[in-house]
């Protein structure tokens, strides 16, 4: 879909002929500016100002703004899942890479934790969408959110925001200032504080007895949950040392300290039960209920628990302590007869967490560290022939370091003498990574109306793993006996190739048709418990391709006036990387599925409406019909032979289903959103009256890897609304801000509660366990002031 989904745009309109007229939008989806009418890429463009509108600040802010995008935040692994027409990749494994992954301003990021930065200063968002190996350096396969700041300005300004949130008791304040330095230097410097106590309750009692003689009392840490610290700021540096060389500098850094990722989640009870279940025989919290209601019960760890030889515990009270640091440099040459680009990256983050996904009645805890250092570069080079054909062609490099050591406390054992301490075991995890790859194009304007373009991206990969496994406590040496080490050494290579065929019969109509592919390396899954049927081989998967194809159309008509677009697509996904978690021996697998085919269509439009002084109305739909294909996988923990788990069959015991013709998760069949715009001067001092309203609507969707039945968010719809007064040249302005009104708790993921059932799978009386469902997005209003200099 090439869309501006009708927000705000964020270039000047060129020759509009009224002042009605939809300006041109311009994006860089293929790596050059280009007006959004021009590029034959699917794509949803927002603009900064839409951003502001709806005090947009997370990337998760943004899947009701992205018809078919599902994000979300999750504990292990990668701490995230976002899915885009029902593609991605779920948070269980730390070894995966995203099939939606992040460019932000030119550095490509794919682990997955770059879902935590907070976003602002934000001059525009686009969301390509289905493979993308030509334009971005690192080839994906499910799509591509590329974020790009604000840059320097040639002349002085300066600006300030603060606002509050009522809901979550939030508070934040933004500031920039931009100009020129010398005669060739410019720059700008923005920076966020933001403070919020969470809009969520936390049911948990003050204190909790302990379920083992000679622990502390468990308590609870704060009587909110959701809650979160976060600083933030970035540098950029514009450099013009000749007419022909231009270089830029952006500089970031991030640091987000909240209560941890479970502090977001909620029990659901398995099966349509009303009462939480037991686990290994202790009776849940009282306090605890089976319902999405934005209240759950959130405890501490006991004290004399956590500070014993329990890595990253601390004090025992759920946490996360989140920090970023990213440089990137960009140099443009630009010639008489091609150009040449040089992008420079360092990218850095390190995360301590500990997480507790059973409340406070049994101890179902975990802590992480995760470390990742990135190194890349990037060489680009386009042609600027005077004849019909031209080419671009590049290469692409980058070397990560990947650390991610966790322990796990999830079995209400007394105090081990021999390791001092409580915990169940502990592993040390990661890989270091190479990335190589080099593309070429080559486009040939037939005329002034036809452009065929083709190439390709040969892609090679290497990752070095490993896994070792600690002492753990003595009671459980059997189960996770310690001295364990797993090394793999992968190795693999891809060509992608790209072919497209644009048509313009005229200079506002773009009809294009395009072939793809697409490729994500595979590796090894260093989150698999170590127990002692662990193997290199059960850690191992394979690559993820992606083949297809996509038509479009867009067009603006009526003196500009109306801007609309359509896409249809067809994408079958070979080798669709999976994850899956057993709550009996937590244990998390990764493999590949067969097929994954999604094909749908897309449709959005603007219109300005001419009769009305300063009303556009917008609207954007999708359709996607996703659907597994010669696909025998896991069960799901505690399906029995009549539910479906009747394939695999092993010493009397089924351990597969077959996922032929099943929606896989987070791919909801319809997402759609309507909205208007209504922006008009109302007094004679020139003070305008801005008001937004948007209405999105989402179908049902499992949230669940492995396709429970009882895993599935209903449909749901949610509103969005803004009003503003604005002064003259925008010196100041009021907002009264109002996201997802109708207060709808959405669950974007959930994994199975350990020991809470899970039991008899592929058998005639399995026992479904509890899940832990994350929830984000609640209602949220907000009072901002913003002030310009």
């Amino acid at each position: 879909m090439l869309s501006s989904f009708g927000f705000a745009p964020y270039a000047a309109a060129q020759e509009a002929p009224a002042a009605t007229a939809i300006a041109d939008v311009v994006v860089q989806a293929r790596r050059r500016d280009e007006r959004l009418i021009d590029v034959p890429v699917a794509i949803t463009a927002i603009g900064g100002e839409a951003l502001d509108d709806y005090s947009v600040s997370r990337v998760s802010d943004l899947a009701t703004l992205v018809p078919s995008l599902v994000t979300g935040k999750a504990a292990s692994g990668s701490s995230a899942s976002i899915f885009l027409r029902g593609v991605g990749s779920t948070a269980l494994s730390a070894g995966f890479d995203q099939s939606v992954s992040f460019v932000i301003d030119g550095l490509p990021m794919s682990r997955g934790r770059e879902i935590s930065l907070p976003q602002f200063d934000i001059q525009n968002v686009e969301v390509l969408k289905g493979p993308q190996a030509l334009f971005y350096g690192k080839n994906t396969t499910g799509g591509l959110i590329n974020v790009n700041s604000n840059n320097p300005t040639s002349t002085f300004e300066a600006g300030a925001k603060a606002g509050y949130g009522f809901e979550a008791k939030e508070m934040y304040g933004e500031a920039y200032v931009s100009g020129p330095i010398s005669d060739t230097l410019r720059g700008r410097l923005a920076v966020r504080l933001a403070d919020s106590a969470g809009a969520f309750t936390n049911t948990a009692a003050d204190t909790y007895p302990a379920m083992v003689p000679g622990q502390d009392d468990w308590h609870r840490p704060s009587e909110r949950r959701g809650g979160s610290q976060s600083r933030a700021g970035r540098l950029t540096l514009d450099w013009d040392p000749t007419a022909q060389l231009t270089v830029r500098l952006k500089a970031g850094m991030t640091s987000v300290d909240d209560s941890g990722p479970t502090d977001i989640i909620e029990r659901l009870c398995a099966a349509g039960r009303t009462t939480p279940a037991s686990a290994n025989g202790l009776p849940p919290s009282p306090n605890a209920d089976c319902k999405i209601n934005g209240r759950s019960d959130s405890s501490a760890l006991p004290g004399n628990v956590a500070s014993a030889n329990y890595r990253y515990a601390r004090d025992g009270e759920p946490y996360a302590e989140f920090g970023s640091e990213y440089a990137v440099v960009t140099a443009n040459w630009e010639g008489s007869k091609f150009d040449i680009e040089s992008i420079t990256g360092y990218y850095h983050f390190d995360q301590y967490d500990l997480n507790n996904v059973s409340g406070e009645a049994y101890p179902a805890s975990f802590t992480q560290f995760a470390d990742f250092t990135q190194y890349s570069q990037e060489l680009r080079f386009e042609t600027k022939f005077d004849g019909p054909i031209n080419f671009s062609a590049g290469g692409f490099w980058a070397q990560g370091d990947f650390v991610f050591n966790t322990d796990g406390y999830i079995i209400p054992l007394p105090f081990d003498p021999v390791t001092q301490s409580y915990v169940t075991f502990r592993r040390d995890n990661g890989f270091k990574s190479e990335s190589f790859s080099v593309f070429a194009q080559a486009s040939w304007a037939m005329g002034e109306q036809w452009e065929l373009s083709g190439g390709g991206r040969f892609s090679k990969e290497t990752r070095d793993s490993y896994q070792r496994s600690l002492a753990p406590h003595s009671m459980m040496a059997a189960a996770f006996p310690g001295g364990i080490e797993l090394v793999d050494d992968y190795e693999d290579d891809n060509f992608s190739p790209e072919v497209t065929l644009r048509y313009k019969p005229s200079r506002d109509t773009t009809i294009y048709a395009a072939y793809k592919q697409g490729f994500k390396a595979g590796g090894f899954n260093i989150s698999q418990a170590l127990t002692p049927d662990a193997s290199v081989e059960m850690g191992r998967f394979g690559a993820e391709t992606a083949e297809g194809f996509e038509t479009g159309l867009r067009t603006l008509a009526f003196d500009r006036r109306l801007s609309l677009g359509v896409t249809a697509y067809h994408y079958t996904y070979d080798d669709l990387q999976v994850q899956f978690y057993d709550p009996q021996t937590n244990s998390l697998t990764a493999g590949n599925a067969g097929k994954l085919r999604t094909m749908g269509v897309e449709a959005d439009f603007n219109y300005r409406v001419a009769s009305v002084e300063g009303l556009a109305i917008r609207g954007a739909v999708a359709w996607n019909d996703a659907e597994y294909q010669d696909y025998i996988g896991q069960c799901f923990p505690g399906q029995t032979i009549a539910e479906g788990c009747d394939q695999l069959e092993s010493g009397g015991v089924f351990n597969g289903q077959n996922y032929e013709g099943l929606t896989p998760p987070k791919a909801p069949e319809l997402a759609a959103r309507l909205g208007a715009t209504f922006d008009r001067i109302v007094t004679a001092s020139g003070i305008a009256l801005r008001w937004n309203g948007d209405l999105s609507y989402t179908s049902e969707y499992y949230f669940t890897d492995a396709l429970r039945p009882d895993g599935i968010q209903d449909a749901f719809a949610k509103v969005d609304t803004s009003i503003s007064l604005v002064a003259p040249d925008e010196r100041w302005t009021v907002s009264l801000i109002g996201r997802n009104l109708t207060n709808e708790l959405v669950v974007t993921a959930a994994n199975d509660i350990p020991f809470t059932g899970g039991i008899g799978t592929g058998t005639g009386a399995g026992v479904r366990a509890d899940m832990s469902a994350f929830v984000d997005n609640h209602r949220e209003v907000f009072l901002e002031f913003a002030w310009r200099f």
